[in-house]
């Protein structure tokens, strides 16, 4: 990116909390925050921030399903520091005992936040409700029982396993060159650049089993919103239907001339936010309608939210509004792809996670070969209204409503 004033250097550990057993749930997610707390150049917890904030950067780090993403933005005169940040936070964490015991109350203080949110806590619940006790129901970060009971040799035995060049991908982009690229990290895997020897295995993990349609899980919160996830299993991300799923859920309701937007928050006021999500992962994925709204409307916006999904499985999407939602969804990525963050996190996901990396225009390529008749066959395979599941959480109780509701 030759015209970018940073430079942006991520590393991708193919390890997320799909890959942890019950009694080990939130173990990555502890291991990237125990990396901040102190590595071999920076021992001290706030050198390795202090570091990189004295140039202008910024350093962060998260924990996903089955990924977990270290990475560091720069000016472009300062590349060498990301390059030296990030590996000194991926390749030489200190993992120190004492460290161990004083995050704990940390990431549980973490935990309980997430739960106080409801509009984020929604959509743990539709994943419990939907994949069960599998991995992909589970809370990325565990439960303050597995954080508290976290071992100290539970987290060395797991960075060990995950933290070995196999597992990892380097995605940098900015004001910067490939040769440039090879020669920063270079030293990383040297003989005394890496602190521990590749422990190899195969990456094993089992694909979940959905619950059936129609469940529904009604969570009592004295609240004074009431906050929706309606949704069903969506696909995989290499699955040829995505790009249509995509398309539809644009259609519904991504951006504000969305059909749930027009009709359920313009012209109904039923519902102040209001939208569509969806995720993919390597063997399965999620798909639905998200809202926030006043708890006596409930009833109303399940109904009409039940009744956007009828009509796009009943009548095809108008050629206006199929080329609306291209380019709505066009536009987004190629806005994206101007901020260097964003295009390593491109590339480094692609690596990662896909055959191969695609290019924008591949996608866009795809996007734009989806027709009508896909439209409507995709979203009668998995936007059919009995395929629902749905999670209510807020000042409610029983689920005999709703169940009603979704049986009408």
């Amino acid at each position: 990116m030759p015209h970018a004033r940073s430079v942006s250097v991520a590393v991708f550990v193919g390890v997320g909390s799909r890959h942890e057993g019950a009694a080990e749930a939130g173990l990555s997610h502890m291991v990237e925050h125990l990396a901040f707390k102190g590595t071999r150049g920076y021992p001290e917890p706030g050198a390795l921030s202090e570091a990189i904030e004295a140039c202008g950067g910024t350093v962060n780090a998260s924990t996903d399903r089955e990924l977990t993403v270290y990475s560091a933005r720069v000016p472009r005169s300062r590349a060498d520091r990301a390059f030296e940040v990030v590996s000194e936070l991926v390749l030489h964490p200190l993992l120190r005992p004492a460290d161990l015991v004083a995050e704990k109350p940390v990431v549980v203080d973490e935990i309980r936040a997430y739960v106080d949110s409801p509009s984020d806590h929604v959509f743990a619940l539709f994943d419990e409700l939907l994949f069960g006790d599998h991995p992909l129901g589970r809370e990325i970060a565990g439960t303050p029982r597995t954080v508290r009971q976290t071992s100290h040799g539970s987290v060395e035995r797991h960075w060990r396993r995950w933290y070995a060049p196999e597992h990892l991908v380097l995605a940098v982009a900015g004001a910067i060159d490939h040769a440039t690229v090879r020669k920063g990290a270079r030293a990383w895997f040297s003989p005394n650049g890496l602190d521990h020897p590749a422990v190899r295995g195969p990456v094993r993990v089992d694909p979940p089993a959905a619950t059936p349609p129609g469940a529904v899980r009604v969570g009592f919160r004295r609240l004074t919103q009431g906050n929706l996830c309606l949704g069903m299993p969506g696909v995989a991300r290499t699955h040829a239907d995505r790009w249509a799923l995509d398309l539809l859920t644009a259609v519904l309701g991504d951006g504000m001339s969305s059909r749930l937007f027009i009709e359920l928050r313009e012209r109904r006021s039923l519902a102040y936010d209001i939208g569509t999500f969806s995720t993919s992962y390597a063997d399965c994925g999620t798909v639905g309608i998200h809202a926030g709204f006043d708890p006596p409307q409930a009833s109303a916006v399940i109904t009409g939210a039940l009744e956007q999904l009828e009509r796009v499985v009943q009548d095809p999407i108008p050629a206006a509004e199929i080329d609306r939602a291209k380019a709505y969804t066009r536009g987004r990525i190629e806005l994206r792809m101007e901020e260097s963050s964003a295009v390593a996190a491109w590339l480094g996901t692609g690596e990662s996670l896909l055959p191969r990396i695609l290019s924008v225009d591949e996608v866009v390529e795809r996007l734009e070969a989806v027709t009508a008749d896909d439209l409507l066959r995709v979203a009668r395979r998995y936007l059919r209204p009995n395929l629902a599941r749905i999670v209510l959480l807020g000042p409610f109780r029983g689920r005999r409503k709703v169940e009603a509701l979704l049986a009408a």
